[in-house]
């Protein structure tokens, strides 16, 4: 039983390849610790014998290519594929799952038409040409448009934390801030860092952490705000960074961006969450145990509780339980049976 996902190499998995933002200074080394959430998703799957063969197809061009292909230790097979997938690829594919769309996928997709497909779109953009027997959406409100723009099946896929480097084990009680905001790039309009600057001039005794890139405008933006502005920070050392914090916070929108990964690593790492009512799957993560939802006009009040009761809320629990990448292959695997999708469960 063959398992392969189509994927691009985006900007943030050329990254975590060339090692400045994954977990080990070799990434391949230890699977279990790269910061590449697909990549540990398709070796759990082997891992638990539910398929015998695994690869992962990346589209590169000839110009840029960081390797041929590399086997991990758990038997994954990662390939750099020529622009537009011209390479010769193999047909005895079981289970196609496409991440996304571009429309050199249709090359592979059309060669192995007889394989079950799986889509799963990249946030809100759904764009397939084509017919998949099922598809994935990360919020409860894409999943009608997905039906009615792929004419499949569709369930609703739950994301983990993928990094031993967020662990409440690190968790530290001495607090130095009140807020993480935690994104790859903050002066991305859909993150809404702008939103959290007009919430704290609300909340002149509440501090925040923000991590990721940021500029010199957004910083003068926010001057005479309680921001500590960390900068871009490697993974492997966020974990220790989030233990200092009483709560996270995550305003992205669901119209403009997918679910934030950050989501998974507030909780792994213990900590309590605000989240948007706009966010990407808000209705899935955010419940009794974990924090709280909140509109635009009800996030000062609504963090300010969150502060309040952040040391109450059963959050490891609710995360190992629930949230671990066990429970998402799980979840996969139990789908793929549930459609008669080839699996050895």
């Amino acid at each position: 039983m063959k398992f392969v996902m189509l994927r691009a190499l985006t900007k943030q998995t050329e990254i975590d390849y060339k090692g400045q933002t994954a977990i080990n200074d070799s990434p391949y080394e230890d699977v279990e610790t790269s910061s590449d959430y697909w990549t540990v998703f398709a070796s759990k799957l082997l891992e638990k014998g539910w398929y015998d063969e695994a690869e992962i197809w990346y589209q590169e061009d000839e110009d840029h290519r960081p390797i041929d292909s590399f086997i991990h230790s758990t038997g994954l097979v990662e390939r750099y594929l020529l622009k537009g997938y011209k390479d010769k690829l193999v047909t005895d594919v079981d289970i196609l799952f496409v991440r996304g769309y571009m429309k050199e996928y249709q090359t592979v997709i059309d060669q192995l038409s007889n394989a079950f497909t799986v889509y799963y779109p990249s946030g809100p953009y759904y764009c397939p040409s084509f017919v998949p027997n099922l598809s994935f959406v990360e919020d409860p409100r894409h999943i009608g448009t997905v039906k009615l723009k792929t004419g499949s099946n569709v369930e609703l896929f739950k994301k983990s934390c993928v990094s031993k480097y967020f662990s409440t084990n690190h968790y530290e009680n001495k607090k130095q801030w009140d807020i993480a905001f935690v994104c790859c790039a903050p002066i991305a309009e859909r993150k809404r860092l702008s939103l959290l600057f007009k919430t704290l001039r609300k909340l002149p005794d509440v501090s925040a952490i923000v991590i990721g890139l940021t500029d010199n405008k957004l910083i003068e933006e926010a001057k005479g705000l309680n921001i500590t502005w960390k900068g871009w920070t490697p993974r492997k050392e966020m974990g220790l960074v989030l233990s200092k914090c009483k709560i996270g916070l995550v305003l992205s929108t669901a119209k403009k961006d997918g679910c934030p990964r950050v989501i998974m690593e507030y909780l792994a790492s213990g900590l309590p969450i605000v989240v948007s009512d706009e966010t990407c799957c808000s209705s899935i993560y955010v419940n009794r145990q974990t924090g709280f939802t909140a509109s635009d006009e009800e996030l000062p009040k609504v963090i300010e509780e969150c502060l309040e009761i952040s040391n109450f809320l059963d959050i490891k629990n609710y995360f190992n339980t629930v949230l671990s990448m066990g429970c998402s292959v799980r979840h996969f695997a139990e789908t793929m049976k549930k459609y008669n999708g080839p699996i050895n469960l």
